[in-house]
């Protein structure tokens, strides 16, 4: 609405202007060019008439323009007759058209306007150049005249351009200036040839007013190069579905955006979650109509410094220009908003959500295809975990240089057998022994020092280096609890699993063959798998489990509480110990939800006869109230921190021998 209001303003102001110059000039209308040539006259007139009628449509962002034929006769018959009688041949022409396609009388209105303005204009260059005087002869130029009748051209090109172009960019939501410099080629390409013609025609004139007709032949040729020519060039640069433009055309914004360097530009990526549900299930028409519909939203969402692609598939594109990290935040949460309602397709209700991810020029990528990349990045990053938008971040693109360049250090340390594994001890709360000992990865990097798991897992994960990297923390675990079973340290290692692992068909073998060359017997195994670890491919991994679980290896479900696994499917589990999440453990307080939530998921693990391990436990005087509760073992920085195997090993020892003593004078 406040787009309409502000074009029809812009519109009012132009008619008065053009209209009140209409006023001036018909009271001084000069009929002696008309008289001497009548016949120039009428047939120039029939032509401006005849091209105005022949429009040619184009249809670009998202709307159809309208370029007219007119030009070429109506700059003649303004070089042949003078003003007034071009003024009011191409006023009747305009009413004609506009009454004809049925346009809004403010809209004609603004088109008599204009064209009176133009017109004015090129007949102010030549009264400049004091060559008025010939108007109205049989030779109006002569050769040493050209260059002033193209001026002439050019004025009237200028402000005819400019006073539709800020109409046609005011309407459409386009800033002028992005609007001038995406078409000012295509403009200047038909404009000129039309313009260009004018001289052409007067000089035909000048040798036969007869002969004027036939350049109804090259008229109708060039509205048939330019509707073709349009349209092809429109179908190479948009989506045939949407009219949105496509991922070229997007790519050269961008660029065009960003090539000088200064300023700010945001691009933000978004897709529709669970779209392939929707053909799938609906089939293609649906998901068309659904595609159309989101385009039309996401144009209602469009400041003047915005615009809209569609990439392909349901993944859509806005830059925005002269935006930074704050205005695209607010950019992006507009359009999540006006995606919430439902979407109506043929009478079926829908309902959306998107993700969005967002990148900043020049913060994140200083040209076009990084900036596509990184919001891509961001995109995922949303999408991952389960929220509208995500700004992007370094520290979660595995294709950065930097990351790039520590994946290919860790293919080589995982190679080279440099990745290492530090362990943290499990207490047995009703004993007070250490039965279990679990195996954390770290790196020691040459450069970047020693690395926690939380600085290379999630770029393994993604670069399918998962698989070698647990093998390679599988054999170490291993071979070090072989080590402390020689010494009498008798304990179970627990080694975590990745969903990557986890599905792959030679699982089960690889872990078989690990512990026979250990030398360990398959129930000193215990392998931690997360929820979403096993809601990934629930079926795979339930028979994987299945397999391991009789093997002998025990199975354990970690972070117990965070993800959401379906209650039935873990009693079809083979699973022996879930462990409660740290975030309910450390908050946990007498009467608090945490402490309700360790209650139930204790409750729950006895009553599917499962063991219940308290993880993160950083004050011991919560060892007593988790053993009140029923809580079977516990494990956090309060009993030990993660230790490697040369500080564990006499830890563990002393422990053993604490025990020992214990027992004895118990006894």
């Amino acid at each position: 609405m406040t787009r309409l209001i502000g074009t029809r303003t812009y519109c009012a102001a132009v008619t008065v202007a053009g209209l009140g110059l209409l006023a001036l000039v018909v009271p001084s209308f000069d009929a002696a060019p008309v008289a001497r040539s009548p016949i120039t006259f009428v047939l120039l007139s029939l032509g401006v008439v005849f091209a105005e009628t022949l429009p040619v449509k184009i249809p670009r962002r998202g709307e159809e323009e309208e370029i007219t034929l007119s030009t070429s006769f109506v700059m003649a018959l303004l070089l042949a007759c003078g003003l007034g009688p071009a003024l009011l041949t191409q006023g009747l022409a305009c009413v004609i058209q506009d009454v004809i396609t049925r346009k809004p009388w403010w809209r004609a209105a603004f088109n008599l306007a204009q064209y009176s303005l133009s017109l004015a204009a090129a007949y102010g260059v030549l009264w400049l150049l004091d060559d008025t005087a010939h108007l109205g002869s049989l030779h109006p130029f002569s050769g040493r005249q050209l260059p002033d009748i193209l001026l002439c051209a050019v004025a009237f090109f200028i402000v005819n351009t400019v006073l539709v172009g800020t109409a046609i960019s005011l309407y459409q939501g386009v800033s002028i200036r992005r609007y001038f410099r995406m078409d000012i080629m295509f403009v200047i390409t038909t404009a000129g040839v039309l313009l260009l013609l004018a001289p052409i025609v007067i000089a035909t004139t000048a040798y036969s007013p007869l002969l004027i007709p036939l350049f109804a032949a090259p008229t109708l040729a060039i509205h048939r190069a330019l509707w073709a020519g349009a349209r092809s060039a429109h179908a190479a640069r948009h989506d045939s579905l949407t009219g949105l433009p496509n991922r070229p055309a997007f790519h050269d914004a961008v660029r065009s955006a960003i090539k000088d360097g200064q300023g700010h530009a945001v691009v933000l990526l978004m897709d529709l979650d669970r779209f392939k549900d929707v053909n799938d299930t609906l089939g293609h028409h649906y998901g068309d109509l659904l595609l159309e519909q989101v385009a039309t939203r996401l144009r209602d969402q469009l400041g003047p410094n915005d615009q809209v692609a569609r990439l392909g598939g349901d993944e859509f594109a806005i830059l925005s220009e002269g935006s930074g990290r704050d205005a695209a935040m607010s950019i992006a949460r507009r359009i999540a908003d006006a995606l919430r309602p439902p979407f109506e397709l043929d009478q079926i209700v829908m309902d959306v959500q998107a993700s969005i991810g967002i990148a900043v020029y020049p913060e994140d990528g200083a040209d076009g295809e990084t900036l596509l990349q990184r919001a891509d990045v961001a995109m995922y990053r949303a999408k991952e975990t389960r929220v509208d938008i995500a700004p992007y971040d370094e520290r979660h693109d595995h294709h950065s240089p930097s990351k790039l360049a520590l994946s290919a250090d860790l293919r080589t340390a995982i190679a080279d057998k440099e990745i290492v594994a530090w362990y943290q001890p499990e207490l047995e709360l009703s004993s007070g022994e250490i039965f279990a000992v679990e195996a954390l990865v770290r790196w020691p990097h040459t450069r970047l020092g020693m690395l926690a798991p939380g600085a290379f897992l999630e770029m393994a994960e993604h670069t399918n280096m998962i698989k070698p990297l647990t093998q390679r923390v599988l054999e170490t675990a291993l071979e070090q609890l072989r080590q402390w079973s020689d010494l009498g340290i008798d304990v179970v290692m627990a080694v975590n699993v990745s969903t990557a692992v986890l599905i792959d068909e030679r699982f089960t073998e690889s872990v078989m063959d690990a512990l026979a060359r250990a030398g360990v017997s398959p129930h000193r195994l215990k392998l931690e798998v997360t929820e979403s670890t096993l809601m990934a491919d629930p079926t795979v991994a339930r028979s994987v489990l299945q397999d391991l679980h009789g093997a002998g290896v025990e199975i354990s479900i970690d972070d117990f509480g965070t993800g959401y696994s379906s209650l039935a499917y873990l009693a079809d589990l083979p699973v022996s110990e879930v462990k409660i999440d740290r975030s309910f453990v450390r908050r946990m307080a007498e009467g608090s939800k945490e402490a309700i939530i360790v209650n139930s998921t204790i409750d729950l693990a006895h009553h599917l006869g499962l063991r219940a391990v308290a993880e993160g436990v950083e004050d011991l005087d919560l060892l007593v109230p988790l053993a009140d509760r029923g809580c079977e073992a516990a494990q956090g920085y309060a009993i030990c921190r993660p230790k490697t195997a040369e500080e564990l090993t006499p830890w563990l020892l002393s422990a053993r021998e604490l025990g020992r003593a214990e027992e004895m004078t118990a006894a």
